[in-house]
């Protein structure tokens, strides 16, 4: 038994002639009928009857064509699945982010391929270090965001971009009115840190305690988004990376921080893995993102790099 067979039944049945049902097909009217015949001996049951020129359906014939009706539907279903597929037009993306990157660039990509692709579902988790090394060399997820170093047995590493940390201080704050910010500015002003886990808790420490400047510690913040809410608040100043900072817009004020502090973010994949298409679809708009989010969100710190060939 062959797919072409039971098209020709469904043709013959839904345009009412072979020669109707020859057009639906793009085949000749003879080859409608020989399609017909021979599944008719291969199956040793009579589908049609033959009257006056006219195939008219057998009881026998209706009972056989509503169980191929069923499986014409499934091939049909794969087809335009299959189609959905290559056209990104159907699928599933698992992305996990650290916080800071979580806010800001990924809303934007996010929303791009939403646009692009409705029925795309995407689900993006949010987690440390430790979180997106056990996830992606897992394959828990597609692929995720980081900051640099990362050398993790299972994982594979593209370089995404890089950028320097920002200042951000309450808009009303005295050291609103520098344009840049330097480490000795920060002596003796509270200071609001992030998590521990970080890289960045672990760059601004090390800075600080390099140059022997001493902070006010105070108020901790788990994340940068909440740090940055803190600033907003008067409580402290902080130092995040921008593009967090952006997302706050005028609520606060950004700055320029010297020395500088540079972060390099990367995307990571599981080793050994195929990548979708939706995958490196995702991936190149992210890319794309990068090389107009300086521009409209005033961040001159942002240099994308190029994936590795």
């Amino acid at each position: 038994m062959k797919l072409r067979q039971l098209e020709a039944i469904r043709a013959v049945l839904a345009r009412g002639t072979t020669t109707h049902a020859a057009e639906t097909l793009g085949l000749t009217q003879s080859a409608v009928s020989r399609l017909i015949s021979q599944l008719e001996d291969e199956l040793g049951l009579d589908i049609f009857d033959r009257r006056h020129g006219r195939l008219v359906v057998t009881p026998e014939g209706q009972q056989f064509y509503a169980v191929a009706e069923k499986v014409l539907a499934g091939i049909d279903q794969i087809t335009a699945t299959a189609r959905d597929i290559r056209t990104l037009q159907a699928g599933a993306l698992r992305i996990i982010a650290m916080p800071t990157l979580s806010h800001g660039l990924l809303p934007k990509t996010i929303a791009r391929m939403n646009q692009q692709y409705k029925q795309v579902r995407i689900s993006l988790d949010v987690g440390f270090r430790n979180d997106l090394e056990a996830g992606i060399s897992s394959a828990k997820y597609d692929f995720g965001l980081a900051t640099l170093p990362i050398d993790l047995e299972g994982i594979d590493i593209e370089p995404l971009c890089s950028v320097y940390g920002v200042c951000v201080v309450p808009k009303d704050h005295e050291l609103a009115a520098k344009e840049i910010i330097e480490a000795a500015d920060l002596t003796d002003i509270p200071f609001i840190s992030v998590d521990p886990r970080t890289m960045l808790r672990y760059r601004t420490d090390e800075l600080f305690g390099g140059l022997g400047i001493k902070r006010r510690l105070g108020v901790e913040a788990q994340t940068t988004m909440m740090a940055c809410s803190l600033v907003c608040e008067g409580v402290g100043v902080s130092i995040v990376h921008p593009f967090t900072a952006a997302s706050f817009g005028d609520r606060l004020a950004i700055r320029p921080f010297e020395p500088n502090i540079r972060f390099e973010y990367a995307v990571m994949f599981p080793s050994g893995q195929t990548r979708s298409n939706l995958t490196n679809a995702f991936v190149d708009t992210l890319r794309e993102d990068l090389e107009t989010y300086g521009d409209e969100l005033g961040l001159d710190k942002v240099h994308p790099k190029p994936a590795l060939v």
